[in-house]
């Protein structure tokens, strides 16, 4: 196993989704869409740019390398094309020349927009096809706790991941300023000034481990599952868009219970585990005086 994937990940949820993870032995992984969270990417992500927006920025970033300072450096046939005008001064002002340029790359933008085209059609097969499970690497994540676990009332799970487990590659969210993009006016300028080699479906799953910095106490870790075939687009029965996948019973390692999990739920939760679960190790969380830290004991018998 990768020494930097945890080797065990936390579920936090409320007693009530605690209680369908461990009666069906399953656990629901949700399409993008699901998240209802604004700053989620997902099927209906519009482009940052229009074709309007992108023929504009080409023309004038075309403009500028034909005037900077410095000759511009590579072997496509624009850049070359530039190198040119510029030897033989061919244009007196920028207005001149992005007369010329507008003519020269609005072609050039049309065959680039259907390279675009279909990369949102990619984009969307991948986002309805795409199956995502949240999870928190330690069990004493208090903003975990306040955001998933009912305000400390629910339960945490921890299961085993890695390889041969139903968490075989989780990966680590980042928390960044910048929310991230199916693709950027930057990159698509990038494609038709230079030709790089970018293809921005390679980086889809990328857009799925980004979050705001604000979220950042979270911790948050991600596991991925594809479904061999994306849904139809629409639904109308409202169950589309997630998947209950099984694991095996001995990949629950512990049960948390919140510092304000009430008793009822304690007893029916530790009859479960003891009967389905019986290598689960459970514990009830407790606040360390002074500190804004939690602490947890071991329950051995039933309270």
């Amino acid at each position: 196993m990768d020494p930097h994937l945890p080797e065990t990940l936390v579920k936090y949820c409320t007693a009530d989704t605690a209680k369908k993870i461990l009666s069906s032995q399953s656990l629901r992984w949700s399409a993008p869409h699901l998240f209802s969270d604004p700053f989620e990417p997902n099927h209906d992500t519009p482009l940052p740019f229009d074709p309007h927006t992108l023929l504009d920025a080409s023309i004038k970033t075309a403009t500028a390398l034909i005037f900077a300072k410095e000759v511009p450096r590579g072997q496509t046939p624009l850049v070359t094309a530039i190198r040119r005008w510029r030897d033989e001064e061919r244009f007196a002002s920028p207005e001149e020349a992005e007369d010329v340029l507008k003519e020269l790359l609005s072609q050039v933008v049309d065959q680039r927009q259907s390279a675009i085209d279909q990369m949102m059609m990619d984009w969307r097969q991948f986002t309805r096809s795409l199956r995502i499970c949240c999870f928190s690497a330690r069990p004493d994540n208090i903003a975990a706790w306040r955001q998933y676990a009912a305000q400390h009332r629910g339960i945490a799970i921890r299961f085993q991941s890695g390889e041969f487990t139903a968490l075989p590659k989780p990966q680590q969210v980042s928390y960044r300023g910048a929310r991230p993009e199916v693709t950027t006016l930057r990159e698509q300028l990038a494609l038709i000034i230079n030709n790089e080699n970018i293809v921005p479906q390679a980086h889809f799953y990328d857009k799925f481990t980004t979050k705001p910095s604000v979220d950042s106490a979270l911790q948050e870790w991600r596991c991925f599952h594809k479904k061999a075939q994306a849904p139809a687009a629409d639904h109308s029965d409202g169950s589309a868009g997630f998947d209950d996948i099984q694991f095996e019973r001995s990949e629950i390692n512990s049960i948390y219970f919140g510092i304000y999990t009430d008793i009822k739920t304690k007893r029916d939760v530790y009859d479960m585990v003891k009967e389905h679960y019986s290598q689960a190790k459970i514990f009830q969380a407790k606040t360390i005086p002074g500190k804004y830290e939690m602490e947890f004991e071991r329950l051995t018998a039933r309270r």
